[in-house]
């Protein structure tokens, strides 16, 4: 065990800021709190991340099992294998979703024992008194993991809730369309809210709805500033360290807690900036991570980039935020208003600049819009193989992107003196591993790709400085 722990210890990513470095004990205790508040009698509910209505499920007092989240967590302690080894066992293919697999696993293994699993990564998945499905962002399991997980638990009431977008088309008018999804989308909520009621025997406080509503927005605009300060070169943080400052927002929205992380982040941001101190002393390329979630078991290979003078400014996972006001929601003290227009205002911001670029689609604008405002060299992205619907799309994007975005020109001089003006597209690097199954990952194969990505970069500096 010592040696087994002094293994994981070695597989730690080394990170920029100190608030990065606090996530591992703040996640540790968001799940010691689902069992205190298990064993205070309080209901535990499963969910996914990015569920948009957490309001409503904390107005309710009813807290929250982020079952993705500790998935990630057995993936990044390199723990997950024995849970997706048991979930094969009981005849689901290891090509669904490892996240969905890891805790059907857990679950099967824990309602099997009546106990936690042995070594359970962080305490263990407490059991919920109920599961809330998830059919948004068109991801299977959020359909499909906590039916499946009903074999085990039979007696826990699955409810399933969906608020779709809708799916761009050059054709669509959204002032046409949009007060039919929002109708639509209040109506699920108000459905979650009565399964809720049901359940907990009480009833829902709208006034304290309103005002958990107006703190997640008040913190969505505080997430968005202080991102944006990595617009800075050198950039104070990276992606490296966004993938675990992403905690607070995508599983404690709706507390003080998450908007004072996030105001710390802000004054640690502003302080490095002023001091001209950036991820790495010499920063030579600023990359996109353009798509994927990352391999959560292998994250030092956003230090690797960091070796090679590279940083991410930006990124696309879990950069689900734009400002409030950009969103232009609706003057109206219905907190659901707000919540729906909120949800599809955020989906549908691109298309309008999608449509005004032949050829181009709102992923592909997004990207455009990052690679312009944080000064990009080159785009990379992660092919997960068990996450069909996040990665699905990722080649079709750089595709598009190649096809209709020019970089800014700059100027070459042949051997005979000629002058030209070239549009050099951006490099691009995909990485393929998965999210937590290990046994998809090779280093070896990883640092060679990056290594032959950094050569690209360099020999396209050189022309450019030549």
């Amino acid at each position: 065990m010592a040696e087994e722990q002094k293994k994981n210890e070695n597989q730690k990513r080394r990170t920029a800021t100190k608030a990065a470095s606090m996530i591992g004990p703040m996640v540790k205790e968001l799940i010691a709190a689902t069992h205190r508040a298990k064993a205070e009698g309080k209901k535990l509910a499963y969910t996914f991340i990015s569920c948009h209505y957490e309001e409503i499920v904390r107005a309710m007092d009813v807290v929250p099992v982020w079952t993705e989240n500790f998935a990630g967590i057995c993936g990044a302690k390199r723990d997950a294998e024995r849970f997706l080894s048991r979930a094969e066992s009981l005849d689901f293919s290891r090509s669904l979703c490892s996240y969905a697999l890891c805790g059907i696993g857990f679950d099967q293994w824990r309602e099997d024992l009546g106990e936690m699993p042995p070594d359970p990564p962080w305490g263990g998945q407490g059991r919920p008194d109920m599961m809330l499905s998830s059919g948004q962002i068109l991801c299977d399991p959020r359909n499909k993991w906590y039916q499946a997980a009903q074999q085990f638990m039979p007696d826990v009431p699955n409810y399933n809730f969906s608020i779709p977008w809708p799916l761009y088309d050059d054709d669509i008018e959204l002032t046409e369309i949009e007060p039919y999804y929002i109708k639509y989308i209040v109506s699920e909520l108000k459905g979650l809210i009565a399964f809720l009621e049901t359940q907990t025997q009480k009833r829902m406080d709208y006034d304290r709805l309103g005002e958990l509503v107006n703190l997640t927005e008040r913190t969505w605009n505080m997430i968005w500033e202080t991102y944006e300060l990595r617009r800075a070169v050198p950039t104070p943080m990276d992606t490296g360290d966004a993938m675990n400052t992403m905690v607070p927002w995508a599983f404690m929205m709706a507390t003080q807690e998450s908007y004072n992380f996030f105001a710390e982040l802000n004054r640690e941001l502003k302080e490095k900036i002023a001091r001209k101190e950036g991820v790495i002393k010499d920063e030579k390329y600023r990359l996109l991570w353009g798509g994927g979630l990352p391999a959560w078991f292998a994250l030092k290979d956003f230090n690797y980039f960091n070796s090679k003078g590279a940083v991410f400014p930006v990124e696309t996972t879990y950069r689900l935020i734009e400002p409030i006001y950009r969103l232009n929601i609706p003057d109206t003290n219905d907190p659901l208003e707000r919540i729906a227009y909120r949800w599809f205002r955020y989906w549908t911001y691109m298309y309008d600049k999608a449509k005004k670029r032949p050829g181009s689609e709102p992923d592909v604008e997004r990207l455009i819009q990052f690679i312009e405002d944080y000064k990009i060299d080159g785009v990379v992205m992660h092919e997960a193989f068990s996450c069909r619907t996040w990665h699905l799309g990722l080649i079709w994007q750089l595709s598009q992107l190649k096809k209709i975005y020019k970089p800014v020109p700059f100027l070459t001089i042949g051997p005979d003196g000629t002058k030209n003006v070239e549009h050099r597209e951006l490099p691009t690097l995909i990485l393929e591993s998965d999210i937590i199954d290990i046994n998809s990952y090779s280093e070896a194969d990883t640092r060679n790709r990056i290594d032959a990505f950094i050569e690209t970069l360099e020999s396209i500096k050189k022309q450019r400085e030549n």
